[in-house]
């Protein structure tokens, strides 16, 4: 039985390493010619994950299947993969040409075929003209294009990537996430690229699954994890700076947050949870509003990131707003926060309702 090519799907994926847990019951469905993102912290398991979906770990529990095809018993090599590794893995000794088309080689590709494919990949990638050069004669970024070269040329409908940015500056690393990106929607492949760094998978991915501590979090697409994340955790990992989280407690008018009496943000039902709010969406107000004392500010060149105290139970927010605002600590401040509110269970940390905030 076979499925649409390129398309990935995992039915209960568990991994233990002795007594530790890597993974427990990890279920997604990749759809094919889609980019999914696997995004958390490190420990969280993403590469474990990526390497069982490669063949490089046995799972202990669950079944991977490949365009339908189970192939949770079978070697990497009969998965019909790509890898990319985080260290590149380049050949010293072999030029840029012998480093492309070296699994071709091992797998016994006529010439003629190796060579238009290579040809084919390197004019892709921009490659060309560097054909011969070693990877010392290579920049960061030449490497990185090799090694994506490699993977391109084995024409494989599915391509796994391992943190394969991490090694590069800022600069380069954004240049490459859109190269990536176009290069995967051009190709029409299916790619599962781990990191660490919530930008890439918010900028790259058209579904992210975020990890914590083995199982996933939330498997969603970006827009909808950035404004409807499943938990606290989830809220505190999206997002630069990431949601701010206030604990709510019984008010006279309304649930209040702790240390701030006298005014309500949120209706009497929400006492109790755990309020969550976006940076950019809290402003500064003449009057009115929630009073709070700036703490620190770091100005950005467009924006101005404020963390500011509210109340007498160090109950702390950040407000990105625009410009420069460029007050000393102990500023009092009054804050005017957005329409929408987002709740979580103090207990479970998962997501509750989003409630309308209260009349200032």
């Amino acid at each position: 039985m076979t499925g649409p090519r390129g398309a990935i799907r995992l039915e209960g994926i568990g991994k233990a390493f002795g007594e530790t847990r890597a993974l427990t019951g990890v279920s997604l469905s990749a759809p094919a010619g889609s980019f999914l993102v696997l995004l958390g912290p490190s420990g969280c398991g993403k590469s474990t994950l990526l390497r069982v979906i490669a063949g490089l770990e046995a799972p202990t529990e669950g079944r991977v299947l490949l365009e339908g095809r189970d192939v949770t018993a079978l070697p990497p090599a009969a998965r019909g993969i790509a890898m990319v590794f985080q260290s590149y893995a380049l050949f010293p000794h072999l030029s840029v040409a012998e480093n492309i088309v070296f699994g071709l080689r091992a797998r016994s590709v006529k010439r003629a075929e190796r060579e238009a494919r290579l040809d084919a990949t390197a004019k892709l990638l921009g490659l060309d003209t560097l054909l011969h050069r070693r990877p010392s004669q290579l920049s960061g970024g030449q490497q990185q294009r090799v090694a994506l070269a490699r993977a391109v040329v084995a024409e494989a409908p599915i391509c796994l990537m391992d943190e394969p940015l991490s090694n590069l500056d800022a600069k380069l690393r954004a240049e490459m996430r859109r190269e990536i990106r176009a290069l995967q929607q051009r190709l029409g492949i299916t790619m599962v690229y781990v990191t660490h760094d919530q930008a890439e998978a918010m900028s790259m991915a058209d579904q992210v699954v975020l990890l914590r501590e083995g199982r996933i979090e939330q498997d969603a697409t970006p827009a909808r994890m950035y404004a409807q994340p499943d938990s606290v955790f989830a809220a505190s990992f999206i997002g630069t700076p990431p949601m701010s989280l206030l604990r709510l407690v019984a008010g006279r008018e309304g649930a209040e947050i702790a240390g701030a009496p006298g005014m309500a943000v949120a209706p009497p039902e929400a006492a109790g949870a755990v309020l969550g709010l976006r940076p950019e969406e809290i402003a500064l107000t003449g009057e009115g509003g929630l009073p709070a004392t700036l703490l620190d500010s770091e100005f950005l060149g467009a924006e101005t990131v404020m963390t500011c105290a509210v109340g007498e139970a160090g109950e702390r927010l950040a407000a990105r707003v625009p410009g420069n605002h460029a007050l000393p600590a102990g500023t009092a401040l009054r804050l005017r926060l957005p329409d929408t509110l987002h709740l979580f269970d103090a207990t479970t940390g998962k997501r509750r309702d989003v409630l309308r905030a209260a009349a200032a």
